[in-house]
């Protein structure tokens, strides 16, 4: 379509920049803005020259802009998108949404972490209330600043209606204005204005996002049971404290979560029942078992500690519960109370991707664990980390050829993501495939800024599996090296030494990755069962201790 409207602008000697005859409207489309009159000759006597000049220009201008309808209609054919089209508008209810980054207005680019939040809370709001499926921010946020024609958003989301709006602030006041708009159609569905201070902005969200549940179903748009009457107003500071720290937060860096904890720590001494910032920290202080360099023993406690304080104040936050589960099953392998976190916080979300996955894959219910997650990566088509996710299902469920191509797909889109590489490594060690394995290791270590403990561990088992015992051991000794200085999970020193075949390290090593609680062993599906020390009385002492049955590994 771009390259037909430049031909068209080139023919009309327009442009763009100084439109005057088709003008851009941003993720709407085109509009022809020329003035047009009847091309037909009145019955006069003959019209000299210059008449007939004009009347040429006008056909011109006339032809022109049917060219413009005749090439946008073979588009819509052309491309698929009619039957999607006419299949929605008969449907005549709307199945799936997705909200896009609302758009910054208040002249001010450091506010841009405000209107984002805002984006955020919408989405969540609007998966509490909906019965329709909202698609992740991960996806949506994508399209921050993209000048892509709103179906064509649309069509790559797979969603029958998008939302889209602006946030103005002005000091502590908020004027916030949405339209839902059908996406194959192009047609308005709802729009409105709201505003207010922002100590009562959570209510206008919620008020909101209602609103737009009942355009969509006919519904009166109540609030849930568990969430009506629970969100109160909040002190302005540590409302923007709040926001502040989800913003850096959001980068998943380890300076981010660090800086994101002090916000929230801010939020909370300003506003102490304030459930939700208690909730984003303990949220955030639990990635530390992924992220490092701390300890999980150093961190867990006051994370849980946040949690359960943000679910004293109001049990119905569902971030609290799947924060708890997280550490329930990956620092006090507590499986079931784990799950049932889980279950808890996906009936308070109204995410039906939200399932319990670890568990149905735990049970063995591979099918079902499959289906969820296609459905997770439905719901966040753009994400890496949802298309990660279903192919650590696939892997688990033994269909590695799908989890291969599943990873591949996502790298397509970040080659250079380490995680991608470690996972497709990993899916390459349980196809025998080690020296495919170490490439991609290899890339994933060197990817990897500031390195990671995890990706050389599993590179040193790598080698050593694949009879480089001298690589594997420069490995072991760097890994040694860098443990004398921060934490590294002693996890993957004993993989290292069970592929080296050395007993009695592995089994040191293990047991020390009891006691730090690390956090591989609620992850045992990521690794490659231990051989050398799989029958030792004191590697089954540990798989007893935390709950794990012989032979038996977990997501």
């Amino acid at each position: 379509m771009n390259s037909a409207i430049r031909k068209l602008r080139d023919a009309l000697d327009d442009s763009a920049e100084n439109p005057r005859f088709i003008e851009t409207l941003p993720r709407r489309g085109y509009r022809f803005i020329g003035s047009m009159e009847s091309a037909i000759p009145e019955a006069v006597p003959a019209a000299p020259p210059a008449a007939k000049s004009a009347a040429r220009n006008r056909r011109g201008l006339m032809a022109g802009g049917l060219l413009l309808v005749v090439t946008v209609a073979a588009l819509v054919y052309g491309t698929g998108w009619w039957p999607r089209i006419s299949a929605r508008t008969a449907a005549g209810h709307i199945r799936s949404l997705a909200v896009l980054p609302l758009e910054n207005l208040t002249g001010d680019p450091a506010q841009d972490y405000f209107v984002d939040a805002m984006t955020d809370a919408l989405t969540t709001d609007l998966a509490q209330v909906g019965g329709f499926d909202v698609i992740s921010r991960t996806s949506a946020m994508q399209y921050k600043r993209a000048k892509k024609l709103l179906p064509v958003i649309g069509h790559e989301l797979n969603v029958d209606a998008l939302l889209e709006g602006t946030v103005v602030r002005s000091g502590n006041h908020v004027r916030i204005t949405a339209q839902l708009i059908h996406a194959a159609t192009d047609r308005h569905v709802w729009a409105q204005s709201y505003e207010g201070e922002l100590s009562d902005v959570v209510a206008l969200q919620q008020q909101m996002a209602r609103a737009i549940a009942a355009a969509i179903g006919g519904r009166p748009g109540s609030p849930s049971p568990a969430r009506a009457g629970r969100r109160p107003a909040v002190n302005p500071e540590a409302y923007d404290a709040y926001l502040k720290g989800l913003s850096v937060g959001g980068r998943q860096t380890v300076e981010g979560f660090r800086t994101a904890i002090g916000y929230f720590k801010e939020a909370v001494a300003r506003q102490p029942d304030f459930a939700e910032a208690y909730a984003a920290m303990g949220q955030t202080q639990a990635q530390f078992l992924y992220a490092g360099p701390l300890s999980p023993r150093e961190v867990i406690p006051e994370a849980e500690a946040n949690t359960r304080k943000a679910l004293q104040l109001d049990d119905t936050l569902a971030q609290a519960h799947r924060t708890l589960g997280e550490i329930l099953q990956s620092f006090y392998w507590q499986w079931e109370e784990g799950d049932k976190e889980f279950r808890r916080a996906r009936e308070l979300s109204g995410n039906s991707a939200e399932a319990p996955r670890a568990e149905l894959l735990r049970k063995g219910r591979f099918e079902e664990a499959i289906a969820n997650a296609e459905h997770s990566l439905k719901l966040d088509p753009l994400s890496f980390g949802a298309h990660l996710g279903l192919a650590a299902v696939y892997r688990a469920a033994g269909d590695y050829d799908r989890a291969v191509a599943t990873i591949r797909h996502a790298l397509e889109t970040l080659p250079a993501q380490p995680r991608g590489h470690f996972q497709l490594a990993v899916t390459f060690m349980f196809m025998g495939r080690t020296n495919d394995a170490i490439g991609e290791l290899e890339t994933a270590v060197k990817s990897s800024q500031g390195g990671n403990a995890r990706f050389e561990a599993y590179l040193g088992y790598a080698y050593a599996a694949a009879g480089r015992p001298v690589d594997a051991r420069r490995i072991l000794t760097a890994i040694e090296s860098r443990a004398r200085q921060q934490y590294v999970s002693a996890f993957g020193v004993a993989l290292i030494h069970d592929a080296l075949g050395e007993k009695e390290p592995a089994l040191a090593a293990i047991e020390r990755a009891y006691q730090d609680h690390a956090v591989e062993f609620a992850q045992m599906n990521q690794y490659p069962p231990f051989k050398t020390i799989a029958s030792e009385a004191r590697f089954q002492n540990v798989l007893r201790l935390i709950g794990l049955p012989q032979g038996q590994r977990h997501e």
